[in-house]
């Protein structure tokens, strides 16, 4: 591992090159910053991430000129950019990343860029809050360049990478990234009630993000008996923890939240990080007795087709893990799967619960793989119904104020 600058660092990716940025909480600001910077001297660059939780700082520059932008996972806050079509998007499961971008797949990284702690006294570093894809990020590219920050912490589980890994180090006290959950409504608390009144005791549960899935894990640990098997996991984990009358595992590969939550896991043994082989491995989730997938959606139409990923032809998401996890619940001995959503747009004007998928909108989880469907008004069960009776089912879960409409494609 070698020290330089950040600026020293960036010149050495070749223009040409296959480049993955972090995902999630990561933020680099050091190297985003020196990109930015030096990003004139690339021409045909391109870079590959997945969803971050910061404001894409590499973007505000030299996107469509001096780079390619590309990923598997979109978010709200470049949403313009795709709808300006300078952006591309690359379906993939998250199962399915590692294999997809790796030297013997068909993306093949050239260069990775990652964030990890100070070297420890065994010659490794941390990826800290971010382990699910790095750890076969770090095999596969030719050259590693990695942000030393010293607010990284020290995670259990898959966490080390030998520091001769890492082929470029920059020095860093940057604050690490944060993720703050949304504003939770009295609409999200009965979503929630309806959740939990599905999930076993002694279940093996998986979370999104976002409102719902952040109460329910705060609230899980009145239930008796549940671990957590998770992508990601965020700030409720602190209170299900601290509050849980038993002793849960907690497997996950991410954890978004704040700096409290970060040290709290890197504190506590229980607090296992993995990487994408374990928490996304379809047939050794399916081992697992009573496994419950909690996820969401933009909107589910009267087959039960769920879109997690658009609005209308506008990517805003991706196919994530949510696929991944409704499999391994089908699969798991007393599995349950469940998509939670409002049923209406947050100012009311659209309903959530269609007669069909919006023009140019796409199948996140087809309607052969989805089960339990939850909003404020109750709970729509799919699998063994017909397509009529699943209907009235989701009309039944609508709101009130689009049933009658709704009726009309019966």
């Amino acid at each position: 591992m070698k020290l330089v600058t950040p600026t020293e660092a960036i010149r050495a990716i070749p223009d040409g090159s296959i480049v993955i940025f972090p995902h999630g909480c990561v933020e680099p600001t050091t190297l985003y910053d020196a990109f930015q910077q030096e990003v004139e001297r690339f021409h045909n660059l391109t870079i590959f991430s997945g969803l971050a939780f910061g404001d894409y700082p590499f973007l505000r520059k030299g996107l469509g000129t001096n780079f390619r932008y590309m990923t598997w996972q979109a978010a709200p806050r470049i949403r313009k950019i795709f709808q300006e079509k300078r952006a591309g998007f690359v379906p993939m499961r998250f199962s399915e990343i590692t294999r997809i971008i790796n030297k013997d797949g068909p993306i093949k990284p050239d260069v990775v860029v990652t964030q990890v702690s100070p070297p420890l006294a065994d010659g490794t570093v941390s990826l800290g809050i971010s382990v699910s894809l790095y750890q076969d990020f770090i095999k596969s590219a030719k050259l590693v360049i990695a942000e030393v920050n010293t607010n990284m912490p020290v995670t259990g589980g898959e966490s080390r990478v030998p520091i001769d890994k890492i082929h470029l180090a920059v020095e860093s006290s940057a604050p690490i990234g944060e993720y703050h959950t949304p504003h939770q409504s009295e609409r999200d608390t009965k979503i929630v009630d309806y959740v939990l009144d599905l999930i076993p005791d002694r279940a093996w549960v998986q979370l999104g993000v976002g409102a719902v899935p952040d109460m329910a894990l705060y609230r899980l640990a009145d239930k008796p008996g549940i671990s957590l098997y998770s992508g990601m996991l965020s700030q409720g984990l602190i209170h299900f923890l601290e509050h849980a009358k038993h002793s849960p595992r907690i497997i996950t590969g991410e954890l978004a939240g704040d700096k409290e939550l970060y040290a709290f896991c890197a504190r506590t043994p229980q607090v296992t990080m993995a990487t994408v082989n374990v928490t996304h491995n379809i047939l050794e989730l399916a081992k697992l007795p009573r496994f419950a997938s909690i996820n969401s959606a933009v909107e589910i139409d009267l087959h039960g087709q769920s879109n997690g990923e658009t609005i209308g032809d506008v990517q805003i998401s991706g196919v994530g893990g949510s696929l991944d996890y409704v499999e391994a619940a089908a699969l798991s001995d007393g599995g349950v799967s469940i998509i939670a959503l409002p049923s209406t747009t947050e100012d009311g004007k659209h309903s959530k619960i269609v007669s069909r998928l919006s023009p140019g909108s796409v199948v996140t989880t087809p309607r052969f793989c989805t089960d339990y469907i939850v909003t404020e008004y109750g709970i729509a069960r799919m699998k063994g119904k017909d397509l009529r009776a699943r209907a009235e089912a989701l009309i039944a879960i609508a709101h009130p104020n689009f049933r009658d409409e709704l009726a009309k494609g019966l």
